[in-house]
């Protein structure tokens, strides 16, 4: 008797399971198809209210539209999502005047309840881009630019891009890879990698680590949490931190680095004023070889070390240090409330 009411219970799981399966059969995702011809230089405007963007390059003189139209499953929503599927196939969100070529705007807007539209786009190289995404991520490759992109949540990953790129995340990781010109990204929450950039940067995140390398232009990096390591930058860099520590190496302009808690580690390959401030954490500093400096050192609660040269001219406490380095030359002011400071 016993296993025969365990059976009931299972029965009807298994019933229910087999009933969902079947519903969702009843709903396959959809899919369209454009091949638009374009003469000259293409603006791109592309939105995705959810689902992504893909933006590659791709032969002159078209551009090639494919897209991913799936149901976002509910337990109302089936027959909502096959309907509003089956008419975005119809009429797809496709708008062209000349080079200039929208997508994704849907005139009624009910028509993206349950469902979400992902987009794959080949476009010539020459193309200026502008994507939005509410949850979806964003990949740009190979095109001239500029780009703007804007996501509420998802990874925005920009490769190869000649013009200026502009991208703004709420949640969600930034990658910039090989970009000719400048690029700005602001991120609420997620990390950031940029590499190789032709011009400046103006990289911030809210909460999450940065690593930035082989910049050309200025650098300028701030964050509230997470670590920040620079490398290989030409220009000036300033950096700044809330919580984490700040690493910029074989820097060839001035740094200007400062953390509220987290160690401070700098090298520089030509002289050049550097300034670094931790409230809480080791400042290391290394200096360009053969280069004169202006040394002003001071820990409030460590010891610093210095080289050969200047080493005797450290304060009897062990904690300050004011003194020309070789001919003198650019300030190097240093300053940690709470651990040792280490010139080399």
């Amino acid at each position: 008797m016993h296993d025969r009411y365990r059976l009931g219970p299972l029965f009807l799981s298994g019933s229910i399971l087999l009933a969902g399966a079947c519903l969702a059969l009843g709903s396959e995702p959809g899919s369209f198809d454009r091949s638009l011809p374009v003469a000259g230089p293409v603006y791109l405007d592309v939105k995705s209210d959810p689902g992504g963007v893909v933006i590659t390059a791709g032969a002159a003189g078209t551009v090639r539209v494919h897209a991913v139209i799936k149901p976002l499953f509910g337990r109302l929503d089936l027959d909502i999502a096959e309907a509003n599927i089956r008419a975005l196939e119809k009429n797809p969100p496709i708008e062209q005047v000349g080079g200039r070529i929208r997508l994704g705007y849907v005139k009624d807007p009910s028509l993206l309840r349950a469902v979400s539209i992902r987009f794959e786009v080949e476009t010539p190289r020459a193309t200026e881009v502008h994507a939005t995404t509410t949850s979806g991520g964003i990949q740009i490759d190979g095109i001239t630019g500029p780009v703007v992109t804007a996501t509420t949540s998802g990874r925005t990953e920009i490769s190869n891009v000649a013009g200026e790129i502009r991208v703004s995340v709420q949640s969600g990781s930034v990658i910039v890879r090989n970009a000719g010109s400048s690029a700005f990204v602001r991120s609420q929450s997620g990390g950031l990698q940029l590499a190789g950039v032709q011009g400046a940067v103006d990289a911030e995140t809210t909460s999450g680590g940065t690593e930035i390398s082989d910049v050309a232009g200025s650098l300028r990096t701030a964050t509230q949490s997470g670590n920040i390591r620079i490398e290989n930058a030409k220009a000036a860099v300033v950096a700044r931190n809330s919580s984490g520590s700040i690493t910029a190496l074989q820097a060839g302009g001035s740094v200007d680095a400062e953390t509220r808690s987290g160690a401070i580690r700098i090298s520089q390959l030509n002289p050049a004023p550097i300034r670094a401030l931790a409230g809480s954490g080791s400042i290391q500093v290394q200096l360009a070889s053969g280069g004169g400096y202006q040394l002003d050192a001071l820990s409030h609660s460590g010891k610093i070390s210095a080289p050969t040269a200047v080493a005797s001219l450290v304060s009897k406490d062990g904690h300050s240090l004011r003194a020309p380095m070789g001919p003198g030359g650019p300030l190097v002011d240093l300053d940690t409330r709470s651990s040792r400071i280490e010139i080399r």
